[in-house]
């Protein structure tokens, strides 16, 4: 799947679920960072990565519920 076939200023959500579901899974490991021994380049793509996926959740109005940790729209104070 690509963000190229999403109409600009919509990305699908089966995209966001992907980068949620992403999310989820390098906060998994970076949790626990130290176990694995990664140099700190690694670390560094690590964290791009994370910010790049976030920025697709938050540009399009959504986050990851900490309590159900579900993807869901976020509320914007006026």
């Amino acid at each position: 799947m690509s963000l190229r076939h999403s109409p600009e200023g919509h990305i699908d959500r089966a995209i966001l679920l992907a980068a949620a579901a992403a999310i989820r899974s390098i906060e998994k490991v970076s949790g626990a960072i130290e176990e694995y021994d990664i140099g700190k380049g690694d670390a560094e793509l690590l964290g791009s990565a994370l910010d790049g996926l976030w920025s697709i959740l938050e540009t399009n109005g959504y986050t990851i519920d900490i309590e159900t940790n579900r993807l869901r729209r976020t509320t914007r104070d006026n």
